[in-house]
């Protein structure tokens, strides 16, 4: 299977939000950000990164900010 880019990961993630209606992540702003050791993204609503993945691995917070979303749509800063 071919590889996918980090950037291609995310969007598909947005879209995803979208199609299943979960409007908390496509209404207002939501950061997305991305977890190289678990290979997850996670979106946040509140301005803040994320705590670690798993509870019983804390040491394990790997977290790095990809990018912004305003109501769907993609911020450049």
């Amino acid at each position: 299977m071919k590889e996918q880019s980090l950037l291609y990961k995310v969007i598909y993630q947005i879209t995803d939000c979208e199609v299943h209606k979960l409007y908390k992540f496509t209404k207002g702003k939501t950061q997305w950000w991305y977890s190289p050791h678990y290979d997850t993204i996670m979106a946040m609503t509140t301005g803040e990164r994320p705590l670690p993945f798993m509870k019983k691995h804390p040491e394990i917070d790997d977290w790095i900010f990809v990018l912004e979303t305003i109501a769907g749509k993609i911020m450049v800063k």
